[in-house]
């Protein structure tokens, strides 16, 4: 994604909803970037899913965050 998306994890915590082998988590990241925080969570019978969903979005909503409007287009 290059330089543009450069963010930091600041925290990653997963948490069990259910147990056994089939077990659903949570998992709730922190990302930072420049002076922007965002924390998402996402839950998912897969650890990886979860993790990358959630890391994903957090990006994103940091990206977007950077997003200026546009200027209206002239008619």
């Amino acid at each position: 994604l290059g330089s543009m998306a450069d963010a930091e994890l600041e925290s990653y915590h997963v948490d069990a909803v259910t147990g056994g082998t089939d077990a659903v988590v949570t998992v709730e990241v922190t990302m930072a970037r420049n002076d922007r925080s965002v924390t998402v969570a996402r839950s998912e019978a897969d650890i990886t899913r979860a993790s990358v969903k959630a890391m994903v979005d957090a990006l994103d909503r940091l990206l977007a965050a950077d997003q200026r409007p546009l200027a209206p287009a002239d008619d």
